[in-house]
């Protein structure tokens, strides 16, 4: 199992913004995690779409997170992220595989992704905050 790049990069972002607990910047996201400000655009849209993140504008603006840390679910955020968790063929839409009706992978590799699911499901934002110290000085405001 594997998430994508957008996950990862939403998880980083919603651990910086639980540790730092004040409004924050692309900027900052950017420095600290060294990462291109378009992808991290891309994602933080994802994450105010989400209702995870709130954003303030003007001049004195910037991101927070839209509810306490130990309100959001991890699970929450990969769940809105992922746009498919079909792990094999036959749990993907447009499933062409000849032997789906009779394989015996299916329920094994559901049972997987059930569990999977539920593991992040139980655990939430602030279950993952690291302190201010953990990241590079650059994040210190």
């Amino acid at each position: 199992m594997r998430l994508n790049d957008s996950t990862d990069i939403a998880l980083r972002i919603m651990i910086f913004a639980a540790t730092c607990n004040r409004l924050f910047t692309i900027d900052e996201i950017v420095a600290v995690y060294r990462l291109p400000r378009s992808t991290v655009m891309k994602v933080v849209n994802a994450l105010t779409r989400g209702q995870f993140l709130t954003a303030q504008r003007g001049r004195s603006g910037g991101l927070r997170l839209a509810r306490e840390a130990g309100q959001i679910s991890v699970g929450a955020v990969v769940r809105h992220l992922e746009g498919d968790f079909g792990l094999v063929e036959c749990m993907r839409t447009g499933n062409q595989c000849v032997i789906t009706g009779s394989c015996r992978l299916i329920a094994p590799l559901q049972q997987a992704l059930e569990g999977f699911l539920a593991a992040l499901g139980a655990c939430t934002i602030a279950d993952i905050a690291l302190t201010p110290a953990d990241f590079p000085q650059v994040a210190h405001r």
